[in-house]
């Protein structure tokens, strides 16, 4: 026993030894210097082609019946929509008509559109800016109102905060591919509940160069309050909400929504026009016209509660502001109403612990005659940009100032004249005229929103940015 141990030990202990004189043998060959090798890795750069500058103009408004009034499963466009376009420097646009095989009766003069600024023939990268809008007046049956929104740039993700599907309350979604790839896109619905489970609005396919019209009451029946997440994963599309109102057998309005800004912690709306309050105030007890009432509607994405502080200020010099507290669950559409407010304008921001999505509704009543519009929030704009205003009556231009300093403006009118303004900190407005387009410069970096109103008639649209140049790839082999 005894000699055994003492192998074994002998064994162990020669293991010592060697890990210790390989060991001495490592920090040797660590203190010796090395000879230094430089490689500089293999590649090139690849500049990508010069592309055409598009955007997608969702087309007349939507029915569901055809030209007699009849079969209500029928989707039919009525009417024609004024697109007014501008470019800065002035250069040719191209405009086609995109395909619409949800419209029974669509035609070439009444489908939506697809702008294009084609690539100049030297083939480099183009500086020209432009712009789309379209605005449809229309009385015709159950839809009356005013319906004005930018022609929108596709993309692979928006938010739609806009419609409902409750009674009297009709809401399309509008997907527009001005693209030369098919698109897939799915569709998640949100409401006062949380998420809805709607089957069909998943990997719904948008043609290239066409449009797709699908009824929200087919997602989301009986939906006061949707906001919608539109996800491409294929392709890109631009998104719209056509929403009408009928109140038992009064027509109440119409609207076509663009994209609000995605989720973001602080969320602007400008131009928010409160009018015909007291005309309002005397309905507000008929549960039918609730919606008359100007709220905001507001949904936290993520899974953390938000908590929202909300500034809610005229845009006048020397205007009143007034701020309140929201608490806002994940998950679930909040609506936050904007009473006691006296007519006005306004422009609303809100600050958040927690990334949202915002957007703002109101109504006008004059003469007994009822329309809505819905205000998106904002992007920031670059320092330059163009605006096309559409036909519709005493269009604005809403310009927010997030800066701490003044923001030197001029507005020139394409073939007009050039108005210069200082723009303080907060939001303020110049008129423009309808069916013109202009080109916008700024000292600084600001957001921008267009909006109409006149008698019983209201719309609005925000100014998005473009989408980035693409830059130089850099390719390692």
């Amino acid at each position: 026993m005894a000699a055994k141990g003492i192998a074994t030990g002998a064994r162990i202990a020669t293991g010592v030894v060697t890990l210790a004189v390989a060991g001495g043998v490592v920090a040797a060959a660590l203190l010796l210097p090395l000879p230094g090798v430089e490689a500089t890795p293999a590649s090139f750069s690849v500049e990508p082609q010069a592309a055409e500058q598009v955007r997608a103009c969702a087309g007349p408004l939507v029915r569901l019946s055809d030209d007699s009034g009849q079969d209500a499963t029928a989707i039919s466009r009525v009417g024609t929509a004024d697109v007014v376009t501008g470019t800065s420097p002035e250069a040719q646009l191209d405009v086609t008509p995109l395909a619409s095989p949800d419209d029974r009766a669509s035609t070439d003069d009444t489908a939506p559109s697809r702008v294009a600024l084609p690539v100049p023939d030297t083939g480099s990268p183009d500086a020209t800016l432009f712009a789309a809008a379209q605005s449809q007046t229309i009385s015709s049956g159950e839809l009356v109102g005013l319906a004005a929104t930018s022609c929108g740039e596709a993309s692979s993700e928006s938010w739609l905060v806009a419609g409902s599907t409750t009674v009297g309350r009709t809401s399309f979604v509008v997907l527009a591919n001005p693209g030369d790839v098919p698109a897939v896109v799915d569709l998640t619905v949100y409401g006062d509940l949380g998420a809805i489970e709607a089957p069909g609005g998943r990997n719904i396919d948008v043609p290239a160069r066409s449009t797709r019209i699908l009824s929200l009451a087919g997602l989301a029946p009986d939906l006061a309050t949707p906001v919608i997440h539109v996800e491409a994963s294929v392709g890109a599309v631009s998104a719209a909400v056509q929403q009408s109102v009928v109140r038992g057998l009064e027509p109440g309005g119409v609207e076509l929504v663009g994209p609000s800004a995605p989720p973001a912690t602080v969320q602007r709306v400008a131009g928010v026009q409160i009018s015909g309050t007291s005309s309002i105030a005397e309905r507000l007890s008929d549960s039918d016209n609730s919606d008359l009432q100007s709220v905001l509607r507001l949904f936290v994405p993520g899974t953390e509660p938000a908590s929202v502080t909300l500034r809610v200020a005229e845009e006048r010099t020397g205007g009143a502001s007034t701020d309140y507290q929201v608490g806002l669950t994940p998950g679930i559409v909040t609506e936050f109403p904007l009473q006691d407010i006296p007519d006005g304008t306004y422009s609303v921001e809100a600050e958040s612990d927690q990334p949202i999505v915002m957007g703002a509704r109101t109504s006008t009543l004059v003469n007994g005659v009822t329309d809505f519009a819905w205000y998106q929030t904002l992007d920031e704009l670059g320092t330059d940009f163009v605006v096309a205003t559409a036909d519709g009556p005493n269009p604005r231009l809403h310009l927010v100032n997030t800066t701490d300093a003044d923001v030197e403006v001029t507005v020139t009118e394409n073939g007009g004249e050039t108005q210069s303004y200082t723009f303080v900190p907060g939001a303020r407005s110049v008129a423009l005229k309808a069916g013109s387009s202009y080109t916008v410069s700024a000292s600084g970096p600001v957001s921008a929103m267009v909006d109409y109103l006149g008698e019983g008639r209201s719309s609005a649209f925000a100014i998005a940015p473009p989408s980035p140049d693409a830059s130089p790839l850099v390719i390692y082999p």
